[in-house]
């Protein structure tokens, strides 16, 4: 998925040369340019840091609900055993 911008800013990066030359190797072979190459895997990138923080959202908010689940627990119950239905 390439993002695209309706306006740019420039920017100077320093890339270690396995970086350059893996850049101009997949920008000969898919005719897409560096810059698109770069800003797809930036997207790739965002997207993974989003799913990550949703994953470590979720687990928190898990043992928030197991916490408070424990804390009624023994309130729940009241002493009484389980009931028969």
């Amino acid at each position: 998925m390439i993002v695209k911008e309706y306006s740019t800013k420039p920017a100077q990066f320093r890339f270690p040369r396995w970086a350059h030359e893996f850049l101009a190797q997949e920008s000969a072979a898919t005719g897409a340019s560096k810059t698109e190459i770069i800003t797809e895997a930036l997207a790739a990138y965002r997207t993974k840091r989003f799913e990550e923080s949703m994953i470590e959202g979720y687990v928190a908010m898990a043992d928030e609900n197991l916490a408070d689940a424990k804390l009624w627990e023994g309130a729940l119950m009241d002493g009484m055993g389980p009931e028969e239905w």
